[in-house]
């Protein structure tokens, strides 16, 4: 029997069907109230900030965070910790107010992306949106997706009238912003990359953000933002549209490079005439992997987006927490498992943005199979069946999909004590 579509449910698909058929990637939308909302509460925000704030919380060779403060439409080569939160902001409001007012005699904007990469529910709430725009529309977007926030009291977005070639949803948790749209036809009547472009105002489709509303334009769309009277505080996912094949195979083969430290390497072999020593010993090393290292680096980096939902950066990892030898293990639906036997007889894993590397066992295999088809796996009853060398691969496994989010493990239920009857 189907169960039942809640209201809620029936509204939001109902949007959903809309906005795939009339927006995505075709026009702006601007609804004042909308079933879809990010529902990121104060104090999320302002952890994912302080997140941000300290580097050494940003994944290793990821980038992200980034931050970028501008003062007077200028961006600053600064310290940017002042512009954001400090141990004294008990509250998003807090934080607004104590850098608006050590700002009150200039324009400022505080920008963050990639926020995902430090808070796991902002990740979560990205790759959501994510599935739920590939589930409608049936399109995973070329490039990457990213979760920013964009903070600020400004009369004009610093870069002016730009494309991001991104398709963009914005969410407002303070204030009001308003975006200005033009579509790309209009290009040639636009002054772009200036804060100048009264004279195309009034060919503008207006945006406006507020608290509980969605706004929405095409990747392709010329836009510019505006908070001139009070700080506004908006959430935006972004689906960039471009990418360069290319640019995954070079990912791949400099991860490869760095992992051979080519540069602490010795005389390369081969040493061209004019060519630095650690660019020589660094074209040795390439020379040396072979075709099937660089397609297993290619499949892995390309699997970090597949299972991510584009979104390119693992899912912050909770505490391990091992799982009960007598649980029942499913991976949960919106969660994507892949895995790979290597070149090098290991076997890899990928989920959640990650990937792991494990020994190599055939039951482990078929039980990652099982897990990636969302079949229960009771694992009492796997391990009845497997090698003694299979259960602790599958359950270091296991141990890392749990940190990832990547499965829910139920507790065995313990059978009932047998009664003693009644003497009579």
């Amino acid at each position: 029997m189907p169960h039942p579509v809640s209201a809620a449910g029936a509204e939001t698909d109902r949007f959903w069907k809309e906005f795939a058929s009339r927006h995505w990637e075709q026009r702006p939308l601007s609804l004042p109230a909308a079933p879809v909302q990010l529902d990121i509460g104060d104090e999320e925000l302002l952890r994912a900030l302080v997140l941000a704030a300290d580097k050494a919380n940003r994944p290793k060779g990821s980038g992200l965070p980034k931050v970028v403060v501008t003062v007077d439409g200028r961006t600053q080569p600064i310290d940017t910790r002042p512009f954001l939160p400090l141990p004294g902001d008990v509250s998003l409001d807090d934080y607004t107010a104590r850098v608006d007012e050590m700002m009150r005699d200039h324009e400022w904007s505080v920008a963050v992306s990639g926020l995902h990469a430090v808070d796991a529910p902002l990740w979560d709430r990205a790759k959501r949106l994510s599935d739920d725009v590939y589930r409608y529309t049936g399109t995973r977007v070329a490039g990457r997706v990213d979760i920013d926030t964009f903070i600020g009291r400004y009369t004009s977005t610093n870069v002016g009238v730009h494309v991001d070639h991104a398709g963009n949803f914005g969410f407002t948790l303070r204030g009001r912003k308003s975006l200005l749209t033009w579509p790309p036809e209009l290009a040639g009547q636009v002054p772009q990359h200036t804060a100048d472009y009264a004279s195309a105002r009034e060919l503008a489709d207006v945006l406006v953000g507020v608290p509980g509303a969605l706004t929405y334009f095409p990747s392709e769309q010329l836009h510019v933002g505006e908070s001139p009277d009070a700080v506004a505080v908006n959430v935006n996912i972004a689906f960039f549209t471009k990418s360069d094949p290319a640019g995954l195979v070079v990912d791949a083969v400099s991860g490869l490079l760095a992992r051979t430290r080519a540069d602490e390497a010795g005389p390369a072999a081969h040493a061209p005439d004019g060519v630095p020593a650690a660019a020589a010993a660094t074209l040795t090393a390439l020379a040396e992997l072979t075709g099937e290292e660089v397609e297993d680096a290619v499949w892995e980096h390309h699997m970090r987006s597949v299972t991510s939902g584009g979104l390119g950066v693992g899912r912050p990892a909770g505490s391990p927490v091992p799982v009960p030898r007598d649980a029942r293990v499913r991976v949960p639906a919106d969660v994507v498992v892949r895995q790979r036997l290597l070149s090098d007889g290991r076997r890899a894993v990928a989920t959640q943005g990650h990937a792991l590397k494990v020994t190599d066992h055939p039951q482990v295999a078929e039980a990652v199979t099982a897990l990636a088809a969302r079949d229960t796996l009771d694992l009492a009853d796997w391990e009845r069946r497997a090698d003694a060398a299979a259960v602790p691969l599958l359950h270091a496994v296991l141990l890392r999909l749990r940190t990832w989010r990547a499965v829910d493990v139920e507790a065995a239920v313990s059978a009932p004590a047998p009664q003693t009857e009644r003497l009579r």
